[in-house]
């Protein structure tokens, strides 16, 4: 589940994420989860599904999207300004990445 994501990414890599929605035309919103990632260190779409699929999550619980951010917003009290993330998303400032398990081969 989507809750389950901070416990499961790579610490090696992030410092701090959280999940939200994003508009999609067809179905109204999807999840997409966003991190922060440590300085120097990249991660790839397909790396956080292949570690989500290593640490156990179902593909049924995949983020739709991703993204990689410099830093969270934060309120006074340290939660997350998620408003402020809609909102560059809306503007464009942000752009998520459509996450796509591999296919199999048959």
């Amino acid at each position: 589940m989507a809750e389950d994501w901070p416990a499961t990414l790579p610490t090696k890599f992030t410092t701090d994420s959280y999940t939200e929605t994003v508009a999609d035309g067809r179905l109204g919103e999807r999840v997409c989860i966003g991190v922060v990632l440590r300085a120097g260190q990249s991660l790839a779409p397909d790396e956080l599904l292949l570690h989500l699929t290593a640490r156990g999550l179902s593909k049924y619980d995949f983020p739709e999207y991703y993204l990689a951010l410099d830093a969270l917003p934060l309120t006074a009290s340290g939660k997350v300004l998620k408003r402020a993330l809609v909102e560059q998303v809306a503007g464009g400032q942000l752009r998520p990445q459509a996450v796509r398990p591999a296919k199999r081969a048959r």
